[in-house]
């Protein structure tokens, strides 16, 4: 959706000056780090199930064409109105639907908030956006302000004050705000979950998790020019891209039902990779080859939890080096590793500790793979949804689970399994990692979107 230069530049300079915004002793989010209007939480939002869900989708670029070629293949919705500022995408969005049978999508592409006449105009149920980050929050409220439910690519939003936006917006018009995390439905987090629910694992004490692989393509244009990602990265010691590693260690911990984050110490290192990869790509005289950047390279988080567990967060995406996601849950009872897919369970697994009868090195303990375990604890959702094609997908098939999760879940009236507090509490961290980093790793308190209501709150029950 972003080529507006006016507007694409109004947004770099927006977020070159983030990085001093956040370490300013009257920021906002600091101040406030509580709801405007609300004093507790509403009930859940309930609504009918919804034979066919009608869907308006802002933001056409390569996240949002991919996720409507998805839907156009899925049974029980319709894209019937779609926005984008260029025009062309609209046009190929609206011809994308005739192929498949559907009448043509309205269109809008009138200027860069023309999403707003949209959401006036049309009758639809479910509000979709995969636009730049700071569009996602408005986008999402006037959504909800006109009737529609909303989801929102990651992360939901960038600062604390969104987020509350957001939650407000939510329980204020009785509308969803879903967060489209599509690192929740790996099919090994998904089993993961599972096995959890079902307490092999015992008590979940600590994850570790890194989104670590090299995506300098997201960063800097063929050309040399930063792109709105690699501007937040250049003013940056934080944490900009904190949802895909957050997410499922959050779900696995039932943060917001039954946990919640507390604080965090955040703090970043390095600062080479753009001068480094611009030399190496630009030649030494480039502009970026000799800009001081003001980042940091690699962000590493630590979480408390109320409950007394901790997660660590990594996010190293611009250095040289091959793509791995890490996660890594230690729990009462075993470990997994997904980096080698294993896990070792106690009194379930091979081995067993003998330190205490033999000698105190003594471990024979051994590894399990986590296929050995798939056949009986397979999540319900993964294998109601996969198909023989799905790994082409996207994302070994998460990204058409997300969407057809989505829809199957408007189609009977269930409650997201990533409500708009999930998406509060992944997304603020953008902001308090920065602020935590900038201030020599200073503790910083993480607001409770739930404002106490995490206590009560059940894990939801599996729908499908």
């Amino acid at each position: 959706m972003w080529n507006n230069p006016f507007d694409r530049r109004k947004f770099l300079v927006a977020m070159a000056g983030l990085g001093s915004l956040l370490t300013s002793p009257s920021c906002k989010s600091e101040e406030k780090g509580k709801p405007i209007s609300y004093s507790e939480t509403p009930d859940p939002i309930s609504f009918a199930p919804i034979e066919n869900v009608r869907i308006g989708f802002v933001g056409l670029g390569v996240r949002g064409s991919n996720h409507i070629r998805k839907l156009l293949d899925i049974a029980g919705c319709q894209i019937v109105c779609v926005c984008d500022i260029v025009p062309e995408k609209v046009k190929r969005i609206q011809q994308s639907a005739i192929d498949k049978g559907f009448p043509e999508p309205k269109g809008y592409s009138r200027d860069e908030v023309d999403y707003k006449r949209m959401c006036e105009n049309e009758d639809f149920d479910l509000l979709i956006t995969a636009t730049p980050w700071e569009l996602h929050a408005p986008i999402c409220i006037e959504g909800m302000k006109n009737g529609k439910h909303t989801a929102t690519e990651v992360p939901g939003c960038t600062t604390v004050d969104a987020c509350w936006e957001l939650v407000e917006a939510s329980e204020k018009y009785r509308k969803h705000c879903i967060l489209l995390e599509n690192y929740c439905y790996f099919q090994e987090i998904l089993a993961i979950d599972n096995m959890i629910r079902k307490g092999l694992f015992g008590n979940p004490l600590h994850v570790y998790a890194g989104y670590q692989k090299e995506a300098m393509y997201y960063q800097v244009t063929s050309s040399g020019e930063l792109t709105f990602s690699g501007e937040g990265h250049n003013n940056s010691y934080g944490n900009v891209y904190p949802t895909h590693h957050a997410g499922p260690s959050a779900k696995w911990m039932d943060i917001n039902r039954g946990d919640n984050f507390d604080y965090l110490v955040s703090m970043g290192c390095g600062n080479v990779a753009f001068n480094q990869y611009s030399r190496e790509r630009f030649g030494p005289d480039h502009p970026l080859s000799t800009r001081k950047f003001n980042m940091a390279d690699i962000s590493n988080t630590m979480i408390m939890t109320k409950e007394g567990r901790t997660l660590h967060l990594i996010l190293d995406t611009i250095l040289p080096r091959p793509g791995r996601h890490y996660f890594r849950l230690q729990a009462e009872r075993g470990i997994y590793e997904n980096i080698e897919r294993r896990l070792h369970i106690h009194n379930l697994s091979p081995g067993k500790y003998t330190g205490l009868e033999e000698n105190p090195y003594a471990n024979k303990r051994m590894w399990e793979s986590l296929d050995t375990y798939l056949d009986e604890h397979d999540h319900p959702v993964w294998k109601k949804f996969h198909k023989p094609d799905l790994r082409e997908a996207g994302h070994a098939g998460a990204d058409f689970v997300i969407m057809r999760k989505l829809v199957n879940g408007f189609n009977l009236g269930a409650y997201p399994d990533i409500d708009v507090y999930d998406l509060a509490a992944w997304s603020c961290l953008v902001e308090l990692t920065e602020k935590s980093a900038r201030n020599g790793s200073q503790p910083v308190k993480i607001p409770d979107f739930t404002r106490g209501k995490w206590k009560t709150r059940k894990p939801l029950p599996i729908v499908i």
